[in-house]
């Protein structure tokens, strides 16, 4: 098995067993990722390379912002709404004037936003029950009744 299969089969795993905020996590890694990829290629004047991977980006900015709930999401659904929309006219703008810049702005602007997110799943995370409140199994059988 090749190294991107092994690491992409990795990565499935891994997102299988995510929760909703984990994967947005994941995503704004990928975006992330894929700007500086683009600024690289910029850099590097691979402008097939900086193309995938912009395209890459706006794809993954469309799942974000495919996955925001309007409804329920409130005035937070709608700023993440904008900022999409803002972070796709700069990757448009970026590619089309080769602004490295402008690239920078997203990376930013997204590095700040994930972090928030990470705040979040921390917050959300299971509280440990302590050890003196676990239920004692000892003398129980498999099947739940007590044993003699």
């Amino acid at each position: 098995m090749k190294q991107a299969e092994v690491s992409r089969s990795y990565r499935e795993a891994e997102i299988r067993g995510a929760s909703s905020v984990e994967c947005t996590i994941m995503l704004y890694d990928t975006l992330v990722a894929d700007v500086r990829k683009a600024i690289r290629c910029l850099g590097e004047g691979d402008i097939e390379g900086r193309t995938e991977a912009l395209v890459h980006g706006l794809l993954v900015l469309e799942q974000l912002q495919g996955t925001l709930q309007m409804e329920s999401g409130g005035a937070a659904a709608e700023q993440l709404y904008r900022l999409y929309s803002l972070a796709r006219a700069k990757i448009l703008e970026g590619q089309i004037k080769c602004r490295v810049r402008l690239l920078e702005e997203i990376v930013e602007a997204m590095l700040t936003v994930r972090a928030m997110w990470v705040e979040v799943r921390e917050k959300c995370q299971p509280v440990a029950v302590p050890e003196a409140w676990q239920v004692q199994t000892e003398g129980i059988a498999a099947g739940g009744a007590w044993s003699a």
